[in-house]
Protein backbone atom coordinates (compact mmCIF):
# COMPACT_ATOMS: atom_id res chain seq x y z
CA UNK A 1 0.00 0.00 0.00
CA UNK A 2 1.06 3.38 -0.98
CA UNK A 3 1.30 5.14 2.78
CA UNK A 4 0.71 8.40 0.84
CA UNK A 5 -2.98 8.16 0.38
CA UNK A 6 -3.50 7.61 4.12
CA UNK A 7 -2.16 11.36 5.14
CA UNK A 8 -4.70 12.93 6.32
CA UNK A 9 -2.76 16.86 6.04
CA UNK A 10 0.24 18.07 5.66
CA UNK A 11 0.68 21.16 7.47
CA UNK A 12 3.72 22.59 8.63
CA UNK A 13 4.88 25.67 10.24
CA UNK A 14 8.39 26.76 10.30
CA UNK A 15 10.74 26.21 13.28
CA UNK A 16 10.78 30.07 14.17
CA UNK A 17 7.04 31.05 14.10
CA UNK A 18 6.15 31.56 17.86
CA UNK A 19 4.00 29.16 19.79
CA UNK A 20 0.85 31.63 19.41
CA UNK A 21 0.86 31.55 15.79
CA UNK A 22 1.12 27.28 15.85
CA UNK A 23 -2.03 27.59 18.18
CA UNK A 24 -4.03 29.85 15.78
CA UNK A 25 -2.77 27.32 12.89
CA UNK A 26 -3.63 24.75 15.07
CA UNK A 27 -7.87 26.25 15.36
CA UNK A 28 -7.86 27.61 11.50
CA UNK A 29 -6.65 23.94 10.35
CA UNK A 30 -8.35 21.88 12.68
CA UNK A 31 -5.98 19.36 13.48
CA UNK A 32 -3.89 18.09 16.72
CA UNK A 33 -0.27 17.44 15.50
CA UNK A 34 1.85 19.87 13.00
CA UNK A 35 5.28 19.16 11.50
CA UNK A 36 7.82 21.79 12.45
CA UNK A 37 10.11 22.89 9.86
CA UNK A 38 13.77 24.51 9.33
CA UNK A 39 13.85 25.14 5.59
CA UNK A 40 13.43 21.83 3.90
CA UNK A 41 14.64 20.19 7.13
CA UNK A 42 12.10 18.38 9.36
CA UNK A 43 12.59 19.05 12.68
CA UNK A 44 9.87 17.54 14.40
CA UNK A 45 6.40 17.51 15.56
CA UNK A 46 4.27 19.97 17.71
CA UNK A 47 1.10 18.64 19.39
CA UNK A 48 -1.95 21.01 20.38
CA UNK A 49 -1.98 19.46 23.71
CA UNK A 50 1.13 20.45 24.52
CA UNK A 51 0.23 24.11 23.41
CA UNK A 52 -2.67 24.21 25.49
CA UNK A 53 -0.81 23.29 28.76
CA UNK A 54 1.83 25.57 28.29
CA UNK A 55 -1.10 28.53 26.93
CA UNK A 56 -3.06 27.67 29.99
CA UNK A 57 -1.65 27.73 33.17
CA UNK A 58 -1.55 30.75 35.45
CA UNK A 59 0.68 33.33 33.25
CA UNK A 60 1.34 30.74 30.53
CA UNK A 61 0.04 32.74 27.27
CA UNK A 62 2.09 36.01 28.92
CA UNK A 63 5.22 34.27 29.88
CA UNK A 64 4.83 31.31 26.24
CA UNK A 65 3.25 33.14 23.54
CA UNK A 66 6.20 34.59 22.29
CA UNK A 67 8.10 31.56 22.59
CA UNK A 68 9.26 29.89 19.18
CA UNK A 69 7.56 26.30 18.64
CA UNK A 70 10.79 24.72 18.71
CA UNK A 71 11.18 24.51 22.49
CA UNK A 72 7.78 22.20 22.35
CA UNK A 73 8.33 19.56 20.03
CA UNK A 74 7.16 15.87 21.33
CA UNK A 75 10.22 13.94 22.29
CA UNK A 76 9.62 10.52 20.46
CA UNK A 77 6.98 10.81 17.34
CA UNK A 78 6.10 7.62 15.78
CA UNK A 79 7.76 8.40 12.26
CA UNK A 80 7.37 5.50 9.77
CA UNK A 81 8.45 5.91 6.18
CA UNK A 82 7.50 5.87 2.47
CA UNK A 83 7.32 2.30 0.99
CA UNK A 84 7.31 0.93 4.57
CA UNK A 85 5.00 -2.39 5.16
CA UNK A 86 1.81 -2.18 6.63
CA UNK A 87 1.96 -4.92 9.15
CA UNK A 88 5.13 -3.06 10.09
CA UNK A 89 3.37 0.69 10.82
CA UNK A 90 0.25 -1.90 12.27
CA UNK A 91 2.99 -3.11 14.97
CA UNK A 92 4.67 -0.11 15.11
CA UNK A 93 1.63 2.01 16.71
CA UNK A 94 0.66 -0.95 18.82
CA UNK A 95 3.75 -0.92 20.55
CA UNK A 96 3.39 2.99 21.87
CA UNK A 97 2.19 4.15 25.32
CA UNK A 98 -1.29 4.08 26.02
CA UNK A 99 -1.01 7.78 26.53
CA UNK A 100 0.54 8.13 22.66
CA UNK A 101 -1.61 5.55 21.28
CA UNK A 102 -3.78 7.95 19.04
CA UNK A 103 -1.49 10.45 18.30
CA UNK A 104 -0.84 10.58 14.10
CA UNK A 105 1.87 9.26 12.37
CA UNK A 106 4.48 10.78 10.70
CA UNK A 107 5.07 10.41 7.29
CA UNK A 108 8.60 10.96 5.71
CA UNK A 109 10.68 9.57 2.25
CA UNK A 110 13.52 7.97 2.66
CA UNK A 111 15.26 11.14 2.94
CA UNK A 112 13.76 12.50 5.62
CA UNK A 113 11.69 15.10 3.99
CA UNK A 114 8.48 15.69 5.38
CA UNK A 115 5.01 14.16 3.67
CA UNK A 116 2.39 14.55 5.93
CA UNK A 117 0.63 13.25 8.98
CA UNK A 118 -1.73 9.70 9.18
CA UNK A 119 -4.94 9.81 11.25
CA UNK A 120 -4.25 7.25 13.97
CA UNK A 121 -7.92 6.35 13.21
CA UNK A 122 -6.87 5.53 9.83
CA UNK A 123 -4.76 3.21 10.99
CA UNK A 124 -7.05 1.59 13.32
CA UNK A 125 -9.56 0.92 10.37
CA UNK A 126 -7.38 -0.20 7.85
CA UNK A 127 -6.39 -2.73 10.41
CA UNK A 128 -9.64 -3.81 11.53
CA UNK A 129 -10.28 -4.28 7.29
CA UNK A 130 -7.21 -6.51 7.56
CA UNK A 131 -8.10 -8.70 10.45
CA UNK A 132 -11.83 -9.46 8.65
CA UNK A 133 -9.60 -10.44 5.57
CA UNK A 134 -7.39 -12.33 7.34
CA UNK A 135 -10.19 -13.86 9.38
CA UNK A 136 -12.55 -14.32 6.27
CA UNK A 137 -9.28 -16.28 4.16
CA UNK A 138 -8.37 -18.46 7.00
CA UNK A 139 -12.29 -19.39 7.16
CA UNK A 140 -12.28 -20.31 3.81
CA UNK A 141 -8.81 -22.10 4.26
CA UNK A 142 -10.19 -23.98 7.09
CA UNK A 143 -13.09 -25.30 5.12
CA UNK A 144 -10.92 -25.90 2.17
CA UNK A 145 -8.47 -28.06 4.36
CA UNK A 146 -11.95 -29.35 6.15
CA UNK A 147 -13.26 -30.60 2.78
CA UNK A 148 -10.17 -32.44 1.74
CA UNK A 149 -9.59 -34.24 5.19
CA UNK A 150 -13.06 -35.53 4.34
CA UNK A 151 -12.19 -36.52 1.09
CA UNK A 152 -8.80 -38.24 2.53
CA UNK A 153 -11.13 -39.71 5.04
CA UNK A 154 -13.32 -40.98 2.72
CA UNK A 155 -10.43 -42.38 0.61
CA UNK A 156 -8.93 -44.11 3.66
CA UNK A 157 -12.17 -45.52 4.23
CA UNK A 158 -12.09 -46.85 1.19
CA UNK A 159 -8.81 -48.46 0.89
CA UNK A 160 -9.29 -49.77 4.38
CA UNK A 161 -12.56 -51.96 2.90
CA UNK A 162 -10.78 -52.79 -0.10
CA UNK A 163 -7.70 -54.01 1.66
CA UNK A 164 -9.97 -55.95 3.91
CA UNK A 165 -11.94 -57.30 1.49
CA UNK A 166 -8.67 -58.94 -0.08
CA UNK A 167 -7.62 -61.02 2.98
CA UNK A 168 -7.59 -64.53 1.85
CA UNK A 169 -9.77 -66.94 2.17
CA UNK A 170 -8.67 -69.32 4.84
CA UNK A 171 -11.59 -71.98 4.85
CA UNK A 172 -9.55 -74.31 2.82
CA UNK A 173 -10.78 -77.68 2.78
CA UNK A 174 -7.53 -79.11 2.92
CA UNK A 175 -6.92 -83.11 4.67
CA UNK A 176 -3.89 -85.96 4.41
CA UNK A 177 -2.62 -88.48 6.56
CA UNK A 178 -5.45 -88.23 9.52
CA UNK A 179 -4.97 -84.63 9.55
CA UNK A 180 -7.31 -81.74 8.64
CA UNK A 181 -6.00 -78.02 8.21
CA UNK A 182 -7.84 -75.22 9.95
CA UNK A 183 -6.71 -71.33 9.82
CA UNK A 184 -7.77 -68.36 11.73
CA UNK A 185 -6.53 -64.73 11.60
CA UNK A 186 -6.93 -61.35 13.20
CA UNK A 187 -6.10 -58.36 11.24
CA UNK A 188 -6.03 -54.82 13.06
CA UNK A 189 -4.95 -52.07 11.03
CA UNK A 190 -3.61 -49.54 13.64
CA UNK A 191 -4.91 -46.46 11.47
CA UNK A 192 -7.00 -46.46 8.30
CA UNK A 193 -4.82 -48.74 6.35
CA UNK A 194 -2.45 -51.33 7.24
CA UNK A 195 1.57 -52.42 6.28
CA UNK A 196 1.17 -55.84 7.67
CA UNK A 197 -0.65 -58.34 5.55
CA UNK A 198 -0.42 -62.14 4.79
CA UNK A 199 -1.65 -64.38 2.08
CA UNK A 200 -2.48 -68.51 2.23
CA UNK A 201 -2.03 -70.13 -1.15
CA UNK A 202 -3.32 -73.74 -2.46
CA UNK A 203 0.01 -75.51 -3.92
CA UNK A 204 -1.98 -78.93 -3.83
CA UNK A 205 -4.75 -81.10 -2.52
CA UNK A 206 -1.88 -81.82 0.63
CA UNK A 207 0.19 -78.57 0.41
CA UNK A 208 -0.20 -74.83 1.89
CA UNK A 209 1.90 -71.57 1.59
CA UNK A 210 1.21 -69.07 4.52
CA UNK A 211 3.38 -66.06 3.95
CA UNK A 212 2.82 -62.51 6.52
CA UNK A 213 4.44 -59.58 5.90
CA UNK A 214 5.31 -56.54 7.99
CA UNK A 215 6.07 -52.92 5.56
CA UNK A 216 8.29 -50.36 7.77
CA UNK A 217 5.67 -47.93 9.05
CA UNK A 218 2.50 -48.03 8.59
CA UNK A 219 -0.50 -45.77 6.81
CA UNK A 220 -0.92 -45.29 2.89
CA UNK A 221 2.77 -45.84 1.84
CA UNK A 222 2.87 -49.08 3.36
CA UNK A 223 -0.32 -50.65 2.14
CA UNK A 224 0.36 -49.74 -1.42
CA UNK A 225 3.47 -51.90 -0.93
CA UNK A 226 1.60 -54.60 0.11
CA UNK A 227 -0.15 -54.74 -2.74
CA UNK A 228 2.93 -54.63 -4.63
CA UNK A 229 4.00 -58.00 -2.75
CA UNK A 230 0.57 -59.59 -2.63
CA UNK A 231 1.17 -58.90 -6.69
CA UNK A 232 4.21 -60.74 -7.18
CA UNK A 233 3.75 -63.71 -4.75
CA UNK A 234 1.07 -64.38 -6.97
CA UNK A 235 3.64 -64.48 -10.20
CA UNK A 236 5.53 -66.66 -7.91
CA UNK A 237 2.86 -69.20 -7.16
CA UNK A 238 4.85 -71.43 -9.44
CA UNK A 239 8.11 -71.33 -6.78
CA UNK A 240 5.85 -70.98 -3.81
CA UNK A 241 6.51 -74.62 -2.50
CA UNK A 242 9.80 -73.76 -1.04
CA UNK A 243 10.15 -71.26 0.96
CA UNK A 244 13.63 -70.38 0.59
CA UNK A 245 13.67 -69.77 -3.22
CA UNK A 246 10.08 -67.64 -2.81
CA UNK A 247 11.73 -65.57 -0.75
CA UNK A 248 15.10 -65.21 -2.51
CA UNK A 249 13.28 -64.20 -5.89
CA UNK A 250 10.33 -61.76 -4.11
CA UNK A 251 13.38 -60.05 -2.20
CA UNK A 252 14.95 -59.68 -5.94
CA UNK A 253 12.02 -58.21 -7.34
CA UNK A 254 11.33 -55.82 -4.30
CA UNK A 255 14.45 -54.91 -3.64
CA UNK A 256 15.20 -53.58 -7.50
CA UNK A 257 12.14 -51.74 -6.92
CA UNK A 258 12.34 -49.89 -3.33
CA UNK A 259 15.81 -48.87 -4.76
CA UNK A 260 13.96 -46.60 -7.10
CA UNK A 261 12.55 -45.07 -3.98
CA UNK A 262 15.25 -42.89 -2.84
CA UNK A 263 14.42 -44.00 0.54
CA UNK A 264 14.43 -46.61 2.69
CA UNK A 265 11.67 -48.94 3.20
CA UNK A 266 11.94 -52.58 3.79
CA UNK A 267 9.52 -55.70 4.28
CA UNK A 268 10.00 -58.47 7.18
CA UNK A 269 8.20 -61.54 5.86
CA UNK A 270 7.99 -65.64 7.21
CA UNK A 271 6.61 -67.92 4.84
CA UNK A 272 5.81 -71.16 5.90
CA UNK A 273 4.55 -74.49 3.88
CA UNK A 274 2.63 -76.96 5.44
CA UNK A 275 2.60 -80.22 3.50
CA UNK A 276 -0.23 -82.97 4.96
CA UNK A 277 0.93 -85.28 2.91
CA UNK A 278 4.52 -85.75 4.04
CA UNK A 279 3.83 -84.32 7.43
CA UNK A 280 6.13 -81.89 7.24
CA UNK A 281 7.05 -77.73 7.66
CA UNK A 282 8.90 -76.03 5.75
CA UNK A 283 10.43 -72.24 6.77
CA UNK A 284 12.15 -69.05 5.73
CA UNK A 285 12.06 -66.00 7.02
CA UNK A 286 13.72 -62.36 6.15
CA UNK A 287 14.03 -60.08 9.30
CA UNK A 288 10.28 -61.32 10.70
CA UNK A 289 9.76 -62.51 14.05
CA UNK A 290 10.04 -66.38 14.22
CA UNK A 291 6.47 -68.01 14.58
CA UNK A 292 5.06 -70.02 17.49
CA UNK A 293 4.58 -74.02 17.26
CA UNK A 294 2.60 -75.77 19.43
CA UNK A 295 4.60 -79.40 19.41
CA UNK A 296 1.96 -81.83 20.47
CA UNK A 297 4.28 -84.48 21.13
CA UNK A 298 6.45 -82.66 23.59
CA UNK A 299 3.34 -81.12 24.94
CA UNK A 300 5.15 -77.00 24.91
CA UNK A 301 5.20 -74.22 22.92
CA UNK A 302 8.30 -73.61 21.32
CA UNK A 303 9.66 -71.01 18.23
CA UNK A 304 9.57 -72.81 14.61
CA UNK A 305 13.25 -74.15 14.02
CA UNK A 306 15.21 -71.66 11.92
CA UNK A 307 18.77 -72.29 11.63
CA UNK A 308 21.00 -68.91 10.68
CA UNK A 309 20.86 -69.92 7.33
CA UNK A 310 16.75 -70.30 7.35
CA UNK A 311 17.09 -66.47 8.88
CA UNK A 312 17.94 -63.98 6.18
CA UNK A 313 17.80 -59.88 6.56
CA UNK A 314 14.68 -58.23 5.50
CA UNK A 315 13.25 -57.56 2.05
CA UNK A 316 14.26 -54.82 -0.10
CA UNK A 317 17.56 -54.49 1.27
CA UNK A 318 20.45 -56.91 -0.09
CA UNK A 319 18.99 -57.68 -3.77
CA UNK A 320 21.38 -61.01 -4.33
CA UNK A 321 21.22 -62.46 -0.63
CA UNK A 322 19.60 -66.18 -0.79
CA UNK A 323 17.38 -67.60 1.82
CA UNK A 324 17.80 -71.02 2.85
CA UNK A 325 14.58 -73.36 3.79
CA UNK A 326 14.61 -75.36 6.82
CA UNK A 327 12.43 -78.43 7.58
CA UNK A 328 10.59 -80.05 10.42
CA UNK A 329 8.39 -82.74 11.29
CA UNK A 330 4.38 -82.06 11.98
CA UNK A 331 2.08 -84.35 13.55
CA UNK A 332 -1.78 -83.78 14.21
CA UNK A 333 -2.30 -81.66 17.19
CA UNK A 334 0.05 -79.14 16.75
CA UNK A 335 -0.83 -75.61 15.88
CA UNK A 336 1.48 -72.58 14.22
CA UNK A 337 1.20 -68.85 14.98
CA UNK A 338 2.61 -66.42 12.65
CA UNK A 339 2.30 -62.91 13.33
CA UNK A 340 4.15 -59.26 13.55
CA UNK A 341 5.62 -57.66 15.77
CA UNK A 342 2.63 -55.49 16.80
CA UNK A 343 1.84 -57.79 18.87
CA UNK A 344 4.34 -58.24 21.52
CA UNK A 345 5.08 -54.65 21.31
CA UNK A 346 2.37 -53.52 23.30
CA UNK A 347 2.98 -52.42 26.37
CA UNK A 348 1.98 -51.50 29.87
CA UNK A 349 0.73 -48.42 31.42
CA UNK A 350 4.69 -48.51 32.71
CA UNK A 351 5.88 -48.91 29.46
CA UNK A 352 7.06 -52.89 29.77
CA UNK A 353 6.77 -54.57 26.19
CA UNK A 354 4.11 -57.80 26.43
CA UNK A 355 7.04 -59.67 24.61
CA UNK A 356 7.78 -62.30 23.04
CA UNK A 357 8.03 -64.61 26.60
CA UNK A 358 4.91 -63.80 27.57
CA UNK A 359 3.12 -64.40 24.25
CA UNK A 360 4.14 -67.73 24.42
CA UNK A 361 2.78 -68.56 27.46
CA UNK A 362 -0.50 -66.74 26.98
CA UNK A 363 -0.69 -69.33 23.84
CA UNK A 364 0.29 -72.09 25.74
CA UNK A 365 -2.30 -71.93 28.61
CA UNK A 366 -5.28 -71.20 25.53
CA UNK A 367 -4.11 -74.66 23.73
CA UNK A 368 -7.35 -76.01 24.89
CA UNK A 369 -9.49 -73.90 23.40
CA UNK A 370 -10.73 -74.26 19.65
CA UNK A 371 -8.22 -72.21 17.54
CA UNK A 372 -10.28 -68.91 16.79
CA UNK A 373 -11.27 -68.60 20.36
CA UNK A 374 -7.24 -68.99 21.16
CA UNK A 375 -6.81 -65.97 19.50
CA UNK A 376 -9.69 -63.83 20.78
CA UNK A 377 -8.33 -64.63 24.39
CA UNK A 378 -4.85 -64.32 22.94
CA UNK A 379 -5.74 -60.94 21.79
CA UNK A 380 -7.67 -60.43 25.50
CA UNK A 381 -4.57 -60.90 27.31
CA UNK A 382 -2.52 -58.57 25.22
CA UNK A 383 -4.91 -55.75 25.85
CA UNK A 384 -5.86 -56.35 29.55
CA UNK A 385 -1.60 -56.33 29.82
CA UNK A 386 -1.43 -52.27 28.11
CA UNK A 387 -5.02 -51.51 30.03
CA UNK A 388 -7.19 -51.52 27.38
CA UNK A 389 -4.88 -48.98 25.56
CA UNK A 390 -5.21 -49.08 21.34
CA UNK A 391 -2.58 -51.16 19.59
CA UNK A 392 0.10 -48.55 18.32
CA UNK A 393 1.59 -50.48 15.49
CA UNK A 394 -0.54 -52.73 12.69
CA UNK A 395 -1.18 -56.25 13.93
CA UNK A 396 -1.75 -59.22 12.16
CA UNK A 397 -2.26 -62.88 13.27
CA UNK A 398 -2.46 -66.12 10.98
CA UNK A 399 -3.28 -69.05 13.20
CA UNK A 400 -2.48 -72.72 11.88
CA UNK A 401 -4.06 -76.24 13.24
CA UNK A 402 -3.37 -79.25 12.27
CA UNK A 403 -6.69 -81.07 14.03
CA UNK A 404 -6.35 -84.77 13.76
CA UNK A 405 -9.26 -86.44 11.58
Amino acid sequence: MDLRTLTGHCAAMPSTATVEEVQAEFARANVDFLAVTEGEVLLGVCARRELVSALGSRFGFALNARQPVRAYLMAAPLRVVVGEKMTEVFKAAAARPDREFYDDVLLVEDSGRYVGMIPMRTIVRLQTEFLLDNNARLEASRLEIAGKNRQMEDDLLMAREVQLAMLPQTHLPLASSGMTLRIAHRFQPAGGVSGDFFDVLRLSDHAVGILICDVMGHGVRSALITAMVRAMLEELRPIAADPGVLLTRLNRDLTRILRQTGGMIFVTAAYAVIHLGFGKLRYAQAGHPTPLRWDQQARKMRPVTCPPEAAGPALGLMDEFEFTTSEEPITAGDRLLLFTDGLFEAASPGGEEFGPQRLADALAAQIGQPLDASITALLRDVQGFSAGAPFSDDVCIVAVELAPT
